[in-house]
């Protein structure tokens, strides 16, 4: 492993540091943090970070993509606000499934209007009664002449309700299990979808919803993935999103950090600066310490992820050690801040909040110690 990044990835991760202190997060702090953020705002910011690559990320150059390898993505990404993580992760994400595996026709009707920042896209996974058992999914799709009729709940789906394109990964045939699953393109000007705002505990300015799809008439041709290739493909792009959500946990760890570093060289009791106390430094050095864990080892698995290695355990690593470190993180420094710390007037209770959420999403950090435990052993803790 070598992480002295090229001369090229350190000037644009430092580029984007800049760029999004200077101008995305005044403008999001303008809008509000615990408010949803418009649908208008939200592609004004896409265009803003369009120049910079990160609509079209792993895209080749020959079809309008900004060629990046994955390491230099997640670098770029690592900067990005949380308000905005999910719609510039999962709309690009599934424009690059469209390049990377669509056809001609996908390619000429979705992938312009992601790739300028005029659309957004969501890929619906999650079911009400499905959650990390993907091969269990209940929402299907049968050919009537030339359409795809599509019945089904997809939950928890993150720009839901904003979204213009929807991946939408259905059941071809309940008798094959894991093996009967494939995806279908939905585009929601031709095609509605109704949907509804699920509200959560924290990252309120994001777009989660609840998808419902009865009797939803689609084109035959929108079908992206056909039967039997969808867990694997699913199962397979988990490996890359869990190193995304390990670094917007270290970044929200560190945020957390700078406040705290901040704010115990102002805070004075006792006649001294809180930052002289031992017991403060000991907080500190742990969430240093903590941080830098989490970055090793999401650097790692994306290294590893960027190489094509079989990386199972690393991603897994990553992700359930950087979310839990996150909430720790974020919970030392509500402690430092002592009761601000609790007020909504400092951001640290905020930060707590996202992190919270981010056990749960890309497989729960349970899942991923099984994942770790079966890939150790050889032993699955789950099926026969």
């Amino acid at each position: 492993m070598n992480f002295d990044f090229t001369d090229e990835q350190v000037m644009l991760k430092k580029t984007m540091k800049k760029f999004v202190r200077e101008v995305l997060e005044p403008a999001i702090e303008e809008q509000g943090h615990d408010k949803p953020l418009s649908k208008e705002f939200i592609l004004s910011m896409m265009k803003e970070l369009k120049p910079f690559g990160l609509l079209s990320t792993t895209i080749p150059e020959e079809q309008g993509g900004a060629g990046m390898d994955t390491m230099t993505w997640a670098l770029m990404y690592e900067e990005l606000p949380g308000e905005l993580s999910g719609y510039a992760g999962i709309s690009p994400n599934v424009a690059r499934s469209i390049a990377h595996g669509g056809s001609d026709y996908h390619k000429e009707k979705f992938l312009p209007g992601l790739l300028a920042g005029d659309k957004i896209a969501c890929s619906a996974n999650t079911e009400p009664n499905v959650g990390s058992d993907t091969s269990g999914m209940q929402t299907t799709a049968y050919l009537d002449g030339d359409h795809w009729v599509i019945n089904g709940t997809k939950t928890f789906i993150t720009n839901g309700n904003h979204a213009d394109y929807i991946s939408v990964t259905v059941q071809f045939d309940k008798s094959k299990g894991g093996k009967g699953l494939g995806t279908i393109l939905i585009d929601r000007e031709e095609t509605p979808v109704e949907s509804r705002r699920i509200e959560l505990m924290g990252l309120k300015t994001g777009d989660l919803a609840e998808l419902y799809f009865d009797n939803v008439r689609v084109p035959k041709e929108n079908l992206l993935v056909p039967e039997g290739e969808g867990l694997v493909k699913n199962l397979k792009g988990y490996h890359a999103w869990r190193c995304f959500v390990a670094a917007k946990a270290t970044t929200i760890a560190e945020k957390a950090l700078e406040y705290s570093l901040k704010y115990v060289n102002e805070r004075e009791q006792f006649g001294k600066k809180i930052g002289s106390f031992q017991l403060v430094q000991e907080m500190l050095a742990d969430m240093k310490t903590e941080i830098d864990a989490s970055r090793l080892l999401t650097y790692r698995a994306l290294d590893m992820v960027n190489k094509g290695k079989h990386c199972r355990v690393e991603t897994s690593m990553a992700k359930q050690f950087a979310t839990e470190m996150a909430i720790r993180v974020t919970s030392k420094a509500i402690q430092i801040h002592g009761a601000y710390g609790l007020t909504s007037e400092f951001p640290l209770e905020r930060l707590f909040r996202n992190a919270r959420i981010l056990t749960i999403p890309e497989g729960t950090t349970q899942i991923q110690k099984l994942v770790i435990g079966r890939e150790l052993t050889g032993l699955n803790a789950i099926r026969k």
